[in-house]
């Protein structure tokens, strides 16, 4: 196949790309100034916004973490036996985890955060 070139024969080909338009329709794209967004916003996420007067629930931290198939698999199934969905199912778990590792001496009773507010408060 040879290369496309231009030629006095072809003058159907533009000079340049600023002839070039893409549609009837084609328009330099406008930038609008939006107001500030957060990452997790329910606009950004294509949801629909909140109902008037609902409450926004508890503020969450993400967390990215790899689980072996098989505790997946628990997190499924847990799931379907108590109608809770996989965050429900974690923060319960990591709660219970956390309350045996006080009681067995392994993390103190009270926690950091709550140690360091009383340290400042005195």
């Amino acid at each position: 196949m040879t290369p496309r070139t231009r030629t006095a024969d072809n003058s159907q080909l533009p000079d340049d790309d600023e002839d070039i338009n893409v549609g009837d329709d084609a328009k330099t794209p406008t930038s609008r100034k939006r107001g500030a967004v957060t990452p997790n916003s329910r606009k950004q996420l294509g949801r629909p916004e909140r109902r008037r007067g609902r409450k926004p629930g508890p503020t969450r931290v993400m967390m990215n973490v790899r689980v072996l198939l098989e505790t997946d698999d628990l997190v499924t199934e847990i799931g379907e036996e108590t109608g809770m969905g996989p965050q429900d199912v974690t923060d319960a778990a990591i709660a219970h985890y956390a309350a045996y590792l006080r009681r067995s001496g392994k993390l103190p009773k009270v926690p950091k955060t709550v140690q360091e507010e009383q340290t400042e408060a005195s």
